[in-house]
């Protein structure tokens, strides 16, 4: 199984939920995660960034190629709804929060793309 699947599998695990209820989180019809893993095929991107989005609190470098730490360090200010609170001084944390989440999944696209540009050069060596 892919390094993806099977850390979307583990992440499943570690949050306590099905790999359906994970496909009902990131809004997924049923089935496509599963299936995947079960037939070791590819997802689509948007479904990575869902999950990215949905989990913050994972590594997309950890996601992706299993490098690094499973979680990224949060802490209270990561929380928005902690910072509405804290006022001004803590946009400036959520903004430099969102920019690391849009770089994660700036890494996330770029991943991917060098993926199927692989897959691509080698259907087209096979044709």
């Amino acid at each position: 199984m892919n390094i993806l699947l099977e850390n979307i599998k583990i992440l499943a695990e570690n949050e306590n939920i099905s790999i359906s209820k994970l496909e009902k989180e990131i809004g997924s019809s049923q089935a496509v995660l599963s299936r995947a893993i079960a037939k070791n095929t590819d997802i689509q991107a948007k479904w990575v960034l869902k999950i990215a989005e949905k989990y913050p609190q994972y590594s997309c470098d950890w996601l992706l190629k299993k490098e690094g730490p499973m979680l990224r360090e949060m802490t209270k200010n990561t929380d928005i709804y902690g910072l509405l609170e804290d006022g001004v001084e803590n946009f400036k944390i959520l903004t430099t929060s969102q920019k690391q989440i849009i770089e994660s999944l700036q890494k996330v696209i770029f991943y991917l793309e060098k993926q199927d540009e692989t897959g691509r050069q080698e259907k087209n060596k096979n044709n």
